[in-house]
């Protein structure tokens, strides 16, 4: 993935499966990712990921 440095990314069902590795995956190429879920817990748990490899989430 190209650099995304200064982007953000807007990830829907982001808590659990696809939608959390295209998470990750906008987190290591440099974007801010806005993680949303129903599952505010799951949810909450890839930001916390996210934030703890160094990414904005």
């Amino acid at each position: 993935m190209s650099n995304l440095n200064g982007k953000t990314a807007v990830v829907t069902g982001a808590a659990s499966g696809i939608g959390k590795e295209i998470a990750l995956e906008l987190a290591k190429a440099g974007a801010a990712v806005a993680i949303a879920d129903l599952n505010q817990d799951g949810a909450n748990a890839v930001a916390e990921e996210i934030k703890q490899a160094g990414g904005k989430a």
